[in-house]
């Protein structure tokens, strides 16, 4: 899913993907986390180009559910311009 969102003044699109998980036991929830990604121009047909959100040692960040995925990436956004 992509959503373009204006901050301060300047458009900003954010890119929410699903994170499957593999599990050895499938009852182990979640089965699914999301990542966040942000741009600052509109994405290309291929959405390459994008800055992944990520945790502090440099992995992508986990997100329980889309929507907490994209209030933190605004969030991240907002503190770094």
């Amino acid at each position: 899913m992509i959503e373009r969102q204006t901050i301060n003044g300047k458009e900003v699109w954010f890119r929410i993907d699903p994170q499957p998980m593999q599990r050895s036991n499938p009852n182990t929830i979640p089965t699914e986390y999301f990542t966040a990604s942000y741009f600052i121009e509109e994405p290309a047909g291929d959405q390459t180009g994008g800055e992944v959100i990520q945790d502090e040692e440099g992995a992508p960040r986990l997100f329980e559910s889309p929507v907490a995925a994209l209030n933190y990436a605004r969030k991240r956004f907002e503190q770094m311009r």
